[in-house]
């Protein structure tokens, strides 16, 4: 029994493990489409308890936030010679700017604006040092490394653009 029960909890423990994997250069390069996927619903929830007054900003300030994300649209072009290519559309503006990536030896994908010269533009910024990415069934997650190295899921994932032929 005892030895049914540590089999089912190694399958447990190696399952969880296996969420998030390491991401690989044949399958990052290309273009990615960036989600943003805050759940404006659970904001709300916690709000319930809070006054009136609380609640109807909170409502309004999700709702102005979940129609300026539906106007964002961001892809992000991963090329093979470390740069990657992110295009924004918001708003009916466009913009090109461009970062670099590597991939660390633990297969976590890192996207940074360092200080190199060919960059002309500065004020590419994916969040802290910390952050980096990881495949996710088919997605790529960011996640932040929290205390003690823990990675914390963050709400922005990339999904693979489908190219029709």
């Amino acid at each position: 029994m005892k030895k049914l029960i540590s089999f089912f909890c190694l399958c447990l423990v190696g399952t969880t493990s296996l969420a998030q994997s390491k991401i690989t250069e044949k399958e990052l390069l290309g273009e990615w489409r960036m989600v943003i996927d805050i759940d404006l619903d659970e904001i709300e929830r916690d709000l319930e308890d809070e006054n009136w007054l609380a609640r109807r900003i909170a409502g309004s300030v999700t709702g102005l936030v979940s129609d300026i994300l539906k106007e964002i649209d961001i892809k992000m072009d991963f090329r093979d010679n470390g740069e990657v290519k992110i295009m924004v559309r918001a708003f009916g503006e466009r913009e090109v700017e461009y970062a670099e990536w590597r991939i660390t030896r633990e297969g976590e994908l890192e996207i940074f604006d360092n200080d190199d010269r060919r960059w002309k533009n500065r004020h590419v910024n994916f969040g802290h040092d910390d952050d980096v990415w990881l495949m996710d069934k088919g997605k790529i997650v960011q996640y932040e490394r929290g205390s003690r190295g823990r990675l914390e899921r963050g709400d922005v994932y990339l999904e693979k653009v489908k190219k029709d032929w």
